[in-house]
């Protein structure tokens, strides 16, 4: 039988628990946050594949920062990626966005995932001269070091393929 301390360690742990998952995502004093993302895609064999993506605690979208869904959106990501850590950051983002993850997949990702390291201060405010290899200095960083200040880009959506292919309601 349990001692009267261990019982109560046990209901602290899992009142502590469940409060902790209840209140991953709290809603934000002055702006909306998005929890869920529901929708259609729209397939290369012209189905739809219905989508959810929950961004909340424990979720693999829940620490998501960007999401790239066009050649535009994947342009621009790079150009940012180019600027801040060098030529090579840019042309892997275009990598990601213009192959398959895995040579089987059966098509090109959907959208490309940004999630950037965590306690990562951007200082977006400090000006990046056009052309300069990196924000970072050569002298004092080195490319490990830069390598743990970018933002992960991570290609979605292109890897599987789903045998049950809903209709969109009309």
């Amino acid at each position: 039988m349990l001692s009267k301390f261990k019982k109560n360690c046990l209901i602290g742990l899992a009142s502590l628990a469940l409060i902790s998952s209840a209140s991953a995502l709290e809603p934000l004093k002055e702006r909306a946050r998005l929890h869920d993302l529901n929708g259609y895609l729209l397939l290369p064999d012209s189905s739809y594949l219905s989508i959810d993506m929950s961004f909340d605690c424990g979720s693999q979208w829940a620490n998501t920062a960007l999401i790239v869904t066009s050649e535009a959106g994947a342009e621009l990501l790079a150009a940012s990626y180019t600027h801040l850590w060098g030529a090579a950051a840019g042309k892997m983002v275009m990598h990601t966005w213009n192959n398959k993850a895995n040579p089987d997949d059966p098509r090109l990702p959907t959208f490309l995932i940004v999630t950037p390291p965590a306690g990562t201060n951007f200082k977006w405010q400090k000006s990046v001269a056009i052309g300069s290899k990196s924000k970072f200095s050569q002298s004092t960083i080195n490319n490990d070091d830069i390598e743990s200040h970018m933002p992960v880009v991570t290609a979605s959506c292109g890897t599987r393929v789903h045998s049950n292919y809903p209709t969109i309601p009309e």
